[in-house]
């Protein structure tokens, strides 16, 4: 009978034995997202109330293996806006970090969507000499509206995150973001989409265009944000010398 009683015993252990893996289950990995700028395009000179403009297109990319995605959200409208950068992983599932120092501010100039301060930034920097000029506009809205690079594994055929996600006046949810190979353009006749040169001496400048300056945001690579393009300016108007490659 003992010897009986301790096959039984043995036995619900020896399937859960069976049943075991042989290893544990490899840990899940980040699916980052790595923003970048592309080649800026469109650059002219505007002549508006007496001052002369410089205009330009600037598109924010994101190269990464995962989708840049921004969620914020506030118990109602007369309260400030909490913020959240959500990472996906290769497993399915996702985490979230609190960036530091996001701010939203709503664009009400013929945008009226939400934007995230500060998310891009202008400088245009004279070759030799002292003089530098920053750009106008302050915030950005991530959205899906410029198809870059839809050859990058795990690039969406269509866009993921539309306009409406930047939402407006009244909302008080957002999830707003860059697809994988996808880019947000910024057109050189937006309102704000500019830098200010009246008074600037004739010469050579290098335009640079830098996204996430401040390092708010998780990427995989901080080393391609920023792009420029070398410009003559003189009475006649910009012209483009060079310009950085793609990333």
């Amino acid at each position: 009978m003992r010897r009986r009683a301790r096959l039984l015993v043995l036995a619900p252990l020896l399937a859960v034995a069976l049943l075991a893996p042989a290893g544990g289950a490899a840990a899940a990995t980040d699916r980052l997202p790595d923003l970048a700028m592309a080649r800026l395009q469109n650059i002219v000179t505007d002549q508006a109330s007496g001052r002369r403009l410089l205009r330009f297109s600037a598109i924010i990319v994101n190269v990464g293996s995962g989708p840049m995605e921004v969620r914020s959200q506030r118990p109602n409208v007369n309260t400030n806006w909490t913020t959240q950068q959500v990472i996906y992983d290769d497993a399915g599932g996702s985490r979230t970090v609190t960036p530091p120092r996001v701010e939203l501010i709503y664009g009400g100039d013929g945008h009226n969507h939400w934007h995230v301060k500060d998310v891009e930034s202008y400088q245009l920097v004279p070759v030799n000499g002292t003089g530098e000029r920053v750009g106008n506009k302050v915030g950005f809205c991530f959205f899906d509206n410029y198809q870059y690079k839809l050859s990058l594994a795990g690039a969406p055929q269509a866009a993921q995150y539309p306009r409406t996600s930047c939402g407006n006046r009244y909302s008080r949810t957002l999830r707003h973001g860059l697809s994988v190979g996808w880019g947000d353009k910024y057109q050189w006749s937006l309102p704000d989409q500019y830098i200010d040169t009246t008074g600037l001496p004739d010469g050579n400048y290098r335009l640079w265009a830098t996204a996430d300056q401040a390092n708010v945001f998780v990427e995989s690579n901080d080393a391609n944000n920023s792009t420029w393009a070398d410009l003559r300016i003189d009475a006649s108007g910009v012209t483009v010398l060079r310009r950085a490659p793609n990333p």
